[in-house]
């Protein structure tokens, strides 16, 4: 672990949760919608990107953090990168890979790794923590994409990534129950991050962020998970952007 921050005064606990993908896009603006009332577990496979994002949790946003270095890719890991972890009151699953091929060009590679980081890093991830989790009736959240609901041309890899993670959500939110775990997917629509960017300039296009919304609004409605209260769960929830931002 990172170790770069503070323990909370102790006349002012913190719930303590783990962002995933939290050095960028989605998973950093959700770090820091948090920052102000939670203890935050920034998790990133880069020192230097997890150092720098609690160095600004803490700097300029008064939050409580620390840092954990995870690569989701390997799964084999997360074990042991998890093993030194205290409870925690709540995971937020943001790292992702978008991986765009022709359904005719998907090759076993290709398909494994959006597979692994998209699925089995996050199912991983959850089954480590979740003994902590049922100790401290916590929430798990998963970022996951409108395209679980509906795919588009390119995106096979992708979009069967994602709807298997919502029936893996789903199925975990039946068997948790009854442990107090409370278990959350949230579907963003187009978000203005830098993986949209990317994907845009692969193909030759324009990314236009009028069309979009910001990380920061799809990781305000994260917040609104994680302090609803505790008499009741958000099971799904799309955020999509505002059809009049361009009328």
């Amino acid at each position: 672990m990172v170790d770069a921050g503070a323990e909370a005064r102790p006349d002012t606990p913190r719930r303590r949760v783990l962002v995933t993908g939290a050095t960028r896009g989605i998973g950093r603006a959700v770090a820091t919608a948090l920052a102000a009332d939670f203890e935050v577990v920034v998790a990133g496979r880069r020192a230097d990107a997890v150092a720098d994002v609690v160095d600004s949790l803490r700097s300029e946003h008064s939050g409580t953090a620390t840092g954990l270095l995870l690569d989701l890719a390997d799964v084999g890991s997360i074990a042991d990168a998890c093993s030194g972890l205290a409870d925690l009151d709540g995971v937020v699953h943001c790292a992702g890979v978008e991986g765009t091929a022709a359904a005719a060009d998907l090759e076993p590679e290709f398909l494994g790794s959006v597979l692994a980081v998209n699925l089995a890093a996050p199912t991983e991830l959850t089954r480590q923590l979740l003994p902590g989790l049922r100790r401290r009736r916590g929430r798990v959240v998963f970022v996951n994409s409108t395209a679980a609901l509906q795919t588009f041309p390119g995106w096979a890899a992708y979009s069967a990534s994602k709807a298997a993670l919502r029936a893996y959500a789903d199925t975990l939110r039946l068997e948790e129950g009854a442990h107090g775990v409370g278990v959350t997917t949230v579907f963003p629509g187009r978000t203005d991050t830098g993986m949209q960017r990317e994907i845009a300039a692969r193909r030759g296009t324009h990314f236009d962020p009028e069309t979009a919304m910001s990380a920061a609004s799809v990781a305000a409605a994260v917040r609104y998970v994680l302090t609803a209260p505790a008499d009741a769960v958000v099971t799904d929830l799309t955020v999509t952007p505002a059809p009049w931002r361009n009328s």
